[in-house]
């Protein structure tokens, strides 16, 4: 089994005083969920998560919520092999307009945080949406 770890910012701002989050529609099996990746040679995990944020959606990081990260684990096979991924997720306000990455991502939307869970496509990923909303 291979082991595999990226990282990525949960996406949030305030909107009339509630939490919404930005979701992506990523192109590989047009899965809903959070902009992550890996980290670049010399990158510690807050920066390859910035930097993979404002790669596929154009937004940045205003200021990190003073929060523990939260962590997504899964596995699935990659070229016949069983692969165990962890993703770290850290929670930031974030501003700018959306501008995707189309080679690597479909579609993004804001959604209440609320409602998110309707939206991800993966249980990991309503899980971490239900965490999420109990903290805040």
């Amino acid at each position: 089994m291979f082991t595999d770890h990226s990282y990525g910012i949960i996406p949030l701002q305030r909107h009339e005083g509630s939490w919404m989050l930005f979701l992506v529609q990523h192109n590989t099996g047009n899965w809903w969920s959070f902009p992550k990746g890996h980290a670049d040679d010399g990158e510690d995990p807050k920066q390859a998560a910035e930097r993979e944020l404002y790669e596929e959606t154009g937004l940045s990081v205003v200021s990190y919520l003073d929060l523990p990260s939260l962590e997504e684990n899964y596995h699935f096979l990659k070229n016949g092999n069983n692969v165990a991924k962890t993703v770290t997720y850290f929670l930031a306000e974030v501003s700018g307009e959306p501008k995707l990455q189309p080679e690597e991502i479909v579609d993004g939307k804001w959604v209440l945080l609320s409602q998110a869970h309707e939206h991800v496509t993966f249980d990991e990923a309503r899980r971490l949406c239900q965490d999420l909303q109990n903290i805040l």
